[in-house]
């Protein structure tokens, strides 16, 4: 039980310390150099990585170029030392003795480790550091706009957190800020705010996004991450209808589908309407094949009653039974065909399925790659400065 209580301690600790640094990296690039010494001097507290002092030498250094405060050079000298004493042979330790030997004659001697640096008092009051990785991001403290990333001591007690940025969610939090301990640090990721797509197409198309099955018109508005997309719309015996559509977070789109019918759905409707052409006509053909044989029955009936046939009386009756016999032919004919080309269109109208294309590889949502195995944990903490006469910037590198 203590082994996993101490292991928890030791992960929080870690935890905060990454915030930690992740805040000051934030200040160290907006040239805020002592919000960032004070960052970086929170996450060597509870880390006490080596690269953390490299990290504090080069905001006191930066510090001292921007305001030529004495104070800060020897701080920054104090850390480069520190910083060699523990790693001689560390990643930054080249430039760390290169920094020092461009240092120790600006402050006008050589450092001496029992001089104690100016370094600033300790807060009066707790301080708090929020930031987020977001792009753009706005911070308001207790209803007021403050600097991003917000690095400041305050006032013990309950007070109101809020960020926002542009087509991202905002993120409101109340957060307690105890008089001895301050408040845990917050870098905290906004989510985006999904774009919305709204898909016009006839009653019972079927609608996929980059492939995926989004339901069968009439759909609800559809929330789909922000960027390209391929959208697809499908019918039966349509052409499929397809389009690249780029969305920002946030952003509401309407898209009209108009469906043209197949060459094979046209062919269809063709073959089955002379296929009901046809048995139309093969009833009509019936039709008089039946009063052919009507006519010749009652002749035959008449010729009965009367008591004998005369050779015109037969001829006549074989005539019409001869007519008879080729209505009857016609429309046997006529129906067999009409029901054969009625049912290859029936076939054809119902073996049209809508294929749906698939996005282009270039339009493929990218998956992201598994990592190529487990790695040692480690973790080094660097923010290097560039500077020159007339520009000053930053490269900032973390890694845990």
């Amino acid at each position: 039980m203590l082994s996993a209580t101490l292991w928890c301690a030791s992960a929080l600790a870690a935890d905060e310390a990454r915030t930690y640094f992740d805040i000051g990296a934030k200040a160290y690039q907006a040239g805020r150099y002592l919000d960032a010494a004070q960052a970086f001097d929170e996450a060597y507290r509870r880390s006490s990585r080596p690269g953390l002092l490299f990290s504090l030498g080069q905001a006191h250094r930066m510090e001292y170029f921007a305001r030529n405060d004495p104070a800060r050079l020897k701080d920054a000298i104090r850390y480069y030392e520190e910083y060699l004493a523990k790693e001689p042979g560390g990643k930054r330790a080249v430039e760390s003795t290169d920094a020092l030997s461009k240092l120790k004659p600006l402050a006008g001697a050589s450092s001496d480790k029992s001089t104690t640096p100016a370094s600033p008092p300790p807060p009066s009051k707790p301080r708090v550091m929020i930031s987020s990785p977001t792009p753009d991001v706005k911070v308001t403290f207790d209803g007021r706009p403050v600097n991003h990333p917000f690095i400041q001591e305050v006032e013990a007690g309950r007070h109101k957190v809020v960020l926002s940025a542009p087509g991202h969610e905002d993120y409101a939090r109340e957060i307690v800020v105890d008089a001895k301990t301050g408040a845990p640090p917050l870098d905290i990721p906004l989510k985006e705010r999904p774009a919305v797509l709204i898909v016009n197409a006839p009653d019972g198309a079927e609608v996929a996004v980059d492939g995926r099955f989004q339901g069968v018109t009439p759909l609800p508005p559809l929330p789909v991450a922000s960027g390209r997309h391929f959208v697809s719309v499908t019918l039966n015996g349509k052409r499929a209808f397809s389009e690249r559509v780029s969305l920002e977070r946030g952003q509401k789109k309407k898209l009209d589908v108009t469906l043209e019918s197949t060459g094979q759905r046209t062919a269809s409707w063709v073959l089955m309407g002379v296929g009901a052409g046809g048995l139309v006509t093969a009833g009509v053909l019936g039709y008089f094949a039946l009063d052919k044989q009507s006519k010749a029955e009652d002749l035959r009936d008449a010729t009965t009653s009367q008591g004998g046939q005369g050779t015109d009386t037969i001829s006549r009756y074989e005539r019409l039974r001869d007519s008879r016999d080729d209505y009857r032919t016609a429309a046997l004919i006529t129906a067999g065909a009409g029901l054969g080309v009625g049912t290859l269109g029936l076939m054809l109208y119902a073996f049209d399925p809508a294929k749906a294309p698939l996005p282009p590889a270039d339009d493929a949502p990218g998956q992201p790659k598994a990592p190529a195995g487990p790695a040692a944990p480690s973790m080094e903490i660097s923010a290097v400065p560039m500077w020159a006469p007339g520009f000053r910037g930053a490269s900032v590198l973390g890694r845990f």
